[in-house]
């Protein structure tokens, strides 16, 4: 079975997005080092090999905090932030363990902005996530003096916790590029917060499967809410034979965007 070669819309960079799906593995690599390790409950008791970049500096891991979402019920390390030799600073978050797990968990309740007022809602259960983990990751952004542009990347939840990452980001390093590269995020916003964060005009491109169910959750209409998803839609279609082969970063999401003319394993 074919599929149809990617199509890049203007200003969408394939050897970055290459790159940041990467770093995004790197993340899960990071998590499973963490698991042999035989899942440590303190950050100082886990040892994390970051990979081996020549001129790259890497932070510590970003821990979660938050043990009351039933997907994710422990303190686990989920992501980091990392510094290139030109300079140029990368804020990285994987997704969950388990699709399937938070697919049957997810609530849909919404809530507003808390840290600018006005800016309209988004998913509860995903701001509350952010939030656990938000200090960290700003202190680990400015611990690497950035001074060029500021990538943000991540994949399935950790699509929505970058998203909200963005306005931070945005807000404290104003003068500095900063663009947005998710791969099989869900949605997280009401039509109100999704109208700001599209209007303030930051780079912003969503890789999709269309047969991945992580993207199409929670739904557009949800009894009295209504979610929409940010940014610039890039999609390919990729079929395989489970929830979590077409939700796969690297086996389903990472080869696509390596193999753009046929992004469906054979």
């Amino acid at each position: 079975m074919s599929s149809l070669a990617l199509y890049f819309p203007q200003a969408f960079d394939l050897p970055r997005a290459v790159l940041c799906a990467q770093l995004v593995n790197a993340a899960y690599d990071q998590y499973q080092q963490w698991l042999n390790q035989r899942r440590p409950r303190q950050p100082d008791a886990f040892t994390w090999q970051p990979p081996s970049l020549p001129g790259w500096r890497f932070g510590a891991p970003i821990w979660s905090l938050l043990n009351d979402l039933h997907f994710l019920n422990e303190s686990e390390p989920f992501g980091f932030v990392a510094r290139d030799p030109q300079g140029e600073v990368y804020l990285v978050f994987r997704g969950t363990e388990s699709a399937q797990d938070w697919l049957d968990d997810l609530e849909v309740d919404q809530c507003a902005y808390p840290w600018q007022a006005g800016l309209g809602h988004v998913h509860d259960g995903f701001l509350r996530f952010y939030a656990s983990l938000r200090d960290q990751a700003l202190q680990a952004v400015a611990t690497q003096q950035p001074s060029g542009p500021l990538w943000v990347c991540a994949h399935s939840l950790g699509g929505a916790l970058s998203s909200l990452a963005v306005l931070d980001l945005r807000e404290r390093w104003p003068d500095l590029p900063l663009q947005h590269y998710s791969f099989a995020s869900p949605r997280l916003a009401a039509p109100d917060f999704a109208a700001h964060y599209n209007g303030l005009q930051v780079p912003t491109f969503r890789v999709v499967n269309d047969s991945d169910l992580v993207p199409q959750v929670p739904p557009g209409v949800t009894g009295r809410w209504q979610y929409q998803h940010l940014g610039l839609a890039v999609t390919f279609s990729a079929s395989y034979a489970s929830v979590a082969a077409n939700h796969s970063l690297a086996d389903s999401y990472l080869y696509a965007l390596q193999n753009p003319q046929a992004p469906m394993r054979s």
